[in-house]
């Protein structure tokens, strides 16, 4: 029995000694495994703004001339010939007065050519001694005073080309006719608006943004907007900031220039402006093996083993998760596998 009890003892101490030969192997695999750890990276949000299209440019089209409409070239929505002309005013009593005075400028050439004759030979007289010098200086005068008389109906008939020329109510080649003041038939007084028009060709919609914003905006190389009415997105670019801030809502102005897209260019287009900023309650992106549930709660370790208690927030893009603690910050290290 003696015997039999040493055997049993010998082949106990033999099999605790191969269980801690396999545990002591074991460990350093473990070890391993539960010292890899990971820094928190800070979590973002996306904040989506909401804007407008409107053209480049709106300008009010005003007539510089007092007349009757008779004829309107283009109407609301329709574009600006290369010619530029929008409407044609009544130029009848301007066309009489430029007859009128060009009448004057033949007569007065006229006169001028008699006059400068009659001193010319006035001259040759008094040197003669057949001619007296007073009535010299009386054909000088009136050639003075037609050549004054010529060059002031130039200048008028000059005026009133002018004149004439407004008469034709013009706008930008291109552009598009927002609204439309007058019709044919109509009198339309000098100062008077006749239409609004717009540069369409390139679009603008304004945003406020933050100084956060602003600055991330900043930094971005491709910047895209979502014309959420036609479901696609379209490149844009920072085209003016303004250098002062809304004191109420506490933001800058800002508008984003569109010049490239399939689709029609108008104002009125709803545009979203989505953009990545900080989660502003601190959370953290974790991966989802260091999250170690007990009961109803969320820990995460940190490598001396101290568990950390956080509330998930949910998935990110990239399968990782988002949790938020007030013992956690962004660059801490924690266990990827706890």
């Amino acid at each position: 029995m003696r015997i039999k009890t040493k055997l049993i003892g010998k082949a106990a101490v033999y099999l605790l000694f191969m269980q801690i030969a396999l545990i002591s192997h074991m460990l350093p695999d473990a070890y391993a495994s539960s010292a890899e750890t990971f820094k928190a990276g800070q979590a973002s949000r996306i904040v989506t703004l909401i804007g407008f299209t409107r053209p480049r440019v709106a300008m009010t089209l005003v007539s510089e001339e007092s007349a009757v409409c008779i004829k309107v070239y283009s109407d609301v929505g329709d574009t600006i010939g290369e010619s530029g002309r929008f409407a044609e005013l009544d130029p009848t009593f301007i066309k009489l007065e430029i007859a009128q005075l060009q009448a004057d400028l033949n007569r007065l050439n006229s006169d001028l050519t008699y006059y400068d004759k009659e001193a010319k030979r006035y001259i040759k007289l008094v040197k003669k001694n057949t001619a007296a010098q007073s009535e010299l200086d009386l054909h000088i005068r009136n050639f003075e005073s037609a050549e004054a008389l010529l060059r002031s109906t130039q200048l008028k008939l000059n005026v009133n080309r002018e004149h004439l020329r407004r008469y034709t109510l013009r706008g930008p080649a291109g552009w598009r006719v927002i609204k439309r003041y007058i019709e044919p038939g109509e009198w339309v007084n000098k100062g008077e608006k006749v239409a609004e028009l717009g540069n369409f060709k390139t679009l603008l919609v304004p945003y406020a943004l933050t100084i956060p914003e602003l600055k991330k905006i900043r930094k971005s190389d491709n910047i895209t907007l979502k014309l959420s009415d036609l479901n696609i997105e379209v490149p844009a670019k920072l085209e003016r900031i303004s250098p002062d801030f809304d004191p109420e809502t506490r933001k800058v102005e800002v508008d984003f220039e569109i010049s490239k897209g399939s689709f029609e260019f108008r104002g009125g287009l709803r545009t979203e402006l989505d953009i990545k900023m900080p989660d502003p309650g601190g959370a953290v992106v974790v991966p989802k093996s260091a999250l170690l549930k007990a009961y109803d709660d969320t820990f995460i370790v940190r490598p001396d083993g101290v568990r950390v208690k956080v509330l998930v927030l949910g998935d990110t893009e990239d399968g990782k998760a988002r949790v938020s603690s007030r013992a956690v910050k962004a660059g801490e290290e924690f266990l990827t596998k706890p």
